[in-house]
């Protein structure tokens, strides 16, 4: 009998699935994706919020794609799953039965206190092309005022989203004041010479910094923060941080203290022999990886490999993650400072190299 290889979300993994499915169905399977969306790269996110490019370049059309590779594509979102009827529930009432099941549900940042149609994260990544999308039209408008943007986080990518903010004003000849707000040390998780040059360079296109304060709520025109006081915006991002959506706690299925679904060095969830994992949303070996794209890549041929061996009866490769990777800065339309380890370099060639690499990957799926 045809069995059924259901794929919960297209983030870096599934794409690759997705790209070689002929494997699967050579193995003896059919092959459906469930995703309520196209594949937007996160690795071109904010280069596209800085104008760099337009948003159609950072996307991968996955209708064209499940065509092209013979795979059913249903557009819908998982609500949940029925483990003894083998069935995944979607939002508008489907059920999508599955022999093997694997699941690619990506991560977005703990959401800021308060409410505010002006809050952005940074995932999922099309909530950037909104942003964008929301900043122009404002510059668009008869008499456009200064935007006042708060950057919440005060990580690698709130630090990168406050710099192409700036690129896009600086494109369109526009002001805006951007602040980012974090409760500790910007940068803190990178070697403290590369945090320097990233907040030098802050510091230089007129970004500013305040830390240590947290913002305690949002309403549609304040942050209250952890000082008492409150400050204007317009525009609130969200870059909290990641974390595994909620959905993954209500599966039924062994998590960590994060959330993230517990998967062997196999993918396989640690409850449930049928169910992979990958991305941000598994905790591998017990424990969440670093929620970077490259992983993600990495797991991409262990979890092919793994499906159709688990469909031919033949053993199971293991995913060894790697302890280090090059992870690279977009500052906006001349720069970026790249690091891999303690190393790091900044400068156009860096930009150069990280235009490079991310256009190699999306023309593999085009």
């Amino acid at each position: 009998m045809t069995k059924r290889v259901v794929l919960v979300g297209v983030g870096h993994a599934h794409l690759h699935i997705l790209k070689n499915a002929a494997a699967l169905r050579h193995a003896g399977a059919e092959v459906a994706v469930i995703a309520p969306h196209d594949f937007w790269y996160s690795g071109m996110a904010t280069g596209m919020l800085g104008g760099l490019f337009p948003p159609e370049a950072d996307r991968v059309d996955i209708g064209k794609l499940a065509i092209d590779t013979h795979t059913t594509l249903h557009r819908g979102t998982m609500i949940g799953l029925d483990r003894t009827a083998r069935e995944v529930l979607l939002e508008d009432g489907q059920r999508v039965g599955f022999d093997l099941l694997s699941l690619n549900l990506g991560s977005a940042p703990p959401p800021v206190p308060g409410k505010s149609e002006q809050i952005y994260s940074v995932k999922p990544v099309r909530a950037l092309v909104m942003l964008r999308q929301r900043i122009e039209e404002e510059w668009q408008s008869a008499n456009p005022a200064m935007l006042r943007v708060a950057v919440v986080g005060g990580g690698v990518t709130g630090v990168e989203i406050a710099a192409n903010l700036r690129a896009l004003a600086d494109l369109h000849g526009r002001g805006m004041a951007i602040t980012v707000y974090s409760r500790s040390k910007p940068l803190k998780q990178i070697p403290p010479r590369a945090a320097a040059a990233l907040m030098r360079h802050l510091a230089d296109v007129d970004v500013g910094v305040r830390w240590p304060i947290a913002v305690v709520s949002v309403n549609e025109s304040n942050l209250t923060l952890s000082d008492g006081t409150r400050e204007a915006h317009d525009i609130v991002v969200n870059a909290t941080g990641l974390v595994p959506p909620g959905l993954v706690a209500r599966l039924g299925l062994p998590t960590d203290s994060e959330g993230g679904l517990i998967v062997d060095r196999f993918l396989k969830s640690a409850g449930d022999d049928s169910i992979f994992a990958v991305g941000d949303c598994a905790a591998f070996d017990g424990h969440a990886l670093p929620r970077a794209g490259v992983y993600a890549v990495r797991q991409a041929p262990v979890l092919l490999a793994n499906l159709c061996a688990t469909l031919s009866g033949r053993p199971l490769t293991p995913f060894a993650p790697q302890r280090r990777y090059l992870a690279i800065v977009g500052l906006g339309a001349t720069s970026a400072l790249m690091m891999r380890g303690s190393l790091w370099f900044k400068g156009p060639p860096a930009l150069w190299l990280k235009r490079w690499i991310d256009q190699q990957f999306l023309d593999r799926y085009r």
